[in-house]
């Protein structure tokens, strides 16, 4: 018999959009939220005595998928997911040692990949059932840190078909792995650290059109693609410290924004784990500090990332003993 605390959720890279693939690695999520979609086409007309719409006359279109993955941030196993979020990647051995960076970065086009997403729900029986969510592309995602906390990012995921017929797969998580968490996160700010910061976010919007049906005898769709312009906020919050943010604030100052959380242990020499997200430039949306008499002055500062008309907009640098994605 099963319990809630053998629930798995697992990825594949699809070669094929829609085209499932046995999972290859497994994540410790947090919460599973895929919800299969479905519209109702109905068909009413004048009938005698008619009480309500006539059986057989309601049509189930099945829509596909939505759902969220939400992780810790740890220092192995990451890149997987992160290689179709948000546009490009590469990776590259440090120094011939067992150290490799990963680069993650937006472009004009997006992640064009898709994976294959299987969740295992336990029933109230005890038995966990299988559902594959096939031809799941990350729409939008998000990065939080708070105090007391790990590290976390959650993928945003629209899927072409979900179903229970395929077998759960044997999961395979990485070895050793280690989440970063908030003792190890600093905030820069035109590259200089900003001591004063006690949470950070960051939510990206991809932009992706995820209805792309057509007249064609099925209600299969294509793969999203982008259909409008990206959007990355977020908001960081802290101790007023001074005048400098909100003066930008005010000024509408454009500067770089990065945040980084970087392990203790290195990997090999000097490479440590790390995951560092750069934001050439950010702008200040808000706000004015608020005072209290029960605590320290703070304040909240939202954010929009720009585009500078040259460096990606957002690049994540992710260093680990994964010798490939």
């Amino acid at each position: 018999m099963s319990s809630i605390l053998d629930q798995v959720v697992q990825v594949g890279v699809e070669s094929t959009y829609g085209t499932a693939v046995a999972p290859t690695r497994a994540y410790e999520a947090k919460a599973d939220t895929f919800q299969r979609d479905v519209e109702y086409i109905q068909s009413v007309g004048f009938r005698k005595d008619m009480e309500t719409v006539l059986s057989g006359r309601d049509t189930t279109v099945s829509l596909g998928a939505t759902g969220s993955i939400e992780m810790d941030v740890m220092d192995k196993g990451m890149g997987l997911l992160l290689q179709h979020t948000l546009g490009t990647s590469a990776i590259a051995q440090q120094g011939g040692t067992a150290a490799y960076l990963q680069t993650f970065s937006t472009n004009d086009t997006g992640g064009t990949g898709s994976f294959t997403v299987q969740s295992s729900k336990v029933d109230s029986g005890g038995t966990l059932r299988g559902f594959t969510n096939e031809g799941s592309v990350i729409t939008g995602f998000s990065i939080n840190q708070e105090l007391g906390a790990n590290t976390s990012m959650t993928f945003n995921f629209d899927s072409e078909n979900e179903q229970t017929s395929t077998a759960i797969a044997t999961p395979s998580y990485p070895s050793s792995m280690t989440p970063f968490n908030y003792t190890m996160a600093t905030i820069e700010i035109d590259d200089s650290a900003v001591n004063t910061f006690t949470s950070f976010s960051l939510d990206g919007d991809l932009a992706m059109k995820t209805d792309r049906r057509f007249l064609k005898g099925s209600a299969t769709k294509g793969q999203p693609k982008r259909s409008g312009v990206p959007s990355y906020t977020g908001t960081i919050s802290g101790e007023f410290e001074d005048l400098t943010q909100y003066a930008a604030f005010v000024a509408g100052t454009e500067f770089k924004l990065e945040f980084i959380a970087t392990a203790g242990t290195a990997i090999a020499g000097s490479y440590y784990p790390y995951f560092h997200v750069t934001m050439p430039k950010c702008k200040w949306t808000g706000s004015t500090p608020v005072s209290s008499l029960d605590d320290m002055t703070t304040i909240d500062l939202p954010y929009t990332v720009l585009w500078d008309g040259s460096n990606p907009a957002i690049t994540i640098t992710y260093m680990s003993s994964d010798s490939s994605v």
